[in-house]
């Protein structure tokens, strides 16, 4: 992540470490490279960068970044960056949209609203799944191929459970 240059200057991307930006910007790092859980974490990763940071100017700056705390499967919590704003307003719009999802082998249908098919489907196309081929959709019906039938399960409860965030 940070190198030395010549001179001795901490470096991140070739860059001097200095402005309040790149300190952002190396928090951003941390967090969605290195799992971090609390604001100490996050200063002692700065400081070892080469900043000089206290907790109080982290704390600014996780406010001003829009982290957020999000659970961990096992147990205790992280910081993330805040999820795209497009890709909120799309599983807004997928979870007030379909009606049913079912699966078989490595094909996933989305059963949705009347109209509502291709705007669920973006979605799903956004996600960038690698286990997803595509998506084919039509009025009121999307079809997902899944390249790894052994993933179709697993794809099709993650669009299970954005589907019911708004019920």
């Amino acid at each position: 992540m940070t190198d030395n240059n010549r001179e001795g200057k901490r470096m991140i991307h070739d860059k001097p470490l200095s402005s309040k930006e790149d300190r952002k910007n190396y928090i951003k790092i941390a967090v969605t490279e290195a799992g971090i859980g609390t604001q100490r974490e996050i200063v002692d990763f700065l400081v070892k960068a080469g900043f000089q940071a206290t907790q109080a100017t982290v704390s600014r700056d996780i406010q001003e970044l829009g982290l957020i705390k999000e659970a961990q499967p096992g147990g205790g919590f992280r910081y993330v960056m805040p999820p795209d704003p497009k890709i909120q307003k799309l599983m807004t719009l997928f979870s007030e949209s379909v009606v049913k999802i079912d699966y078989s082998e490595n094909f996933i249908v989305v059963h949705t609203l009347s109209g509502s098919a291709n705007t669920a489907a973006t979605l799903v196309d956004e996600m960038k799944e690698d286990s997803v081929m595509g998506t084919i959709a039509g009025d009121d019906t999307i079809l997902i191929i899944i390249k790894d039938k052994q993933k179709t399960a697993e794809i099709a409860a993650k669009l299970k459970e954005i589907g019911t965030l708004a019920k």
